[in-house]
């Protein structure tokens, strides 16, 4: 399944931020803006990286937003990027 994570850490958690990203490239993440990544994950794995991310989180401040979005809402997303002109 994928999964979009999007995160907001404070001002003055820069060392959290970085451990949150590079979690997120453990599980295979794909970086796709500042705070959003793109994860594909098994259920089970999918749990895991959940587990790991409020661990995280806990030891400063911030939000992380994780989205399930469906297959059709991917099969509706129109992409607009300067490689194309």
């Amino acid at each position: 399944m994928k999964i979009i994570v999007v995160f907001d850490i404070p001002v003055g958690y820069d060392r959290l931020r970085d451990r949150l990203r590079n979690r997120l490239k453990d599980y295979g993440g794909v970086f796709r803006e500042y705070s959003v990544y793109e994860v594909e994950l098994d259920e089970k794995t999918a749990e895991r990286m959940i587990n790991d991310i409020r661990r995280i989180i806990a030891e400063g401040a911030g939000r992380v937003d994780i989205i399930f979005p469906c297959r059709r809402c991917y099969e509706n997303i129109i992409i607009i990027d300067t490689i194309e002109f």
